[in-house]
């Protein structure tokens, strides 16, 4: 597993990758559970879909953003389209960020599947030059993290309940 963070301006750009032995559908069962989120992913208080249309649903969540002893609150209301078994996209249309955009892609490698994520993020507050990115790139490894922990514990328990 890997993550990255770096500055563009104002903004911080993520990329971040997993290679997981699971099904499309169990990946895919975690990332759209987005109700569930604040069970198992560290610094979110609260996530909830507040309306849902077809393939789009808006999702609102309550957080922290931040490490060691930085750490601003995060608030933010997303529009979130999904490509079942293959891309959920979002962009944040309220919240305590001017921009916020992610795509969260599912890649099929033989037994194993490619989980990516790519999003960028520019704050309504101020990030401290040396630390803002670095604070960012914490958070999202991990919630990156905490998913795919999420889906290794749903394998092994899918697993043990096929024996």
């Amino acid at each position: 597993m890997s993550v990255r963070a770096s500055r563009e301006r104002d903004a911080v750009v993520l990329e971040a990758q997993a290679l997981v032995k699971a099904e499309a559908r169990l990946v895919w069962e975690v990332v759209t559970g987005y109700d569930h989120y604040a069970e198992f992913v560290p610094d979110l208080d609260s996530s909830h879909v507040l309306m849902r249309y077809g393939d789009t649903a808006i999702v609102d969540q309550r957080g922290r953003l931040g490490f060691f002893l930085f750490h601003f609150p995060l608030q933010v209301r997303l529009v979130v389209t999904e490509t079942p078994f293959e891309r959920v996209n979002s962009y944040a249309i309220s919240g305590n960020v001017k921009e916020m955009t992610g795509t969260y892609k599912l890649i099929p490698e033989g037994t194993m599947l490619r989980f990516l994520y790519s999003g960028r993020i520019v704050p309504a507050f101020q990030l401290p030059p040396h630390i803002g990115a670095a604070a960012v790139r914490h958070a999202v490894e991990q919630q990156f993290t905490a998913l795919v922990k999420e889906v290794r514990r749903r394998e092994a328990l899918a697993r043990q309940a096929q024996q």
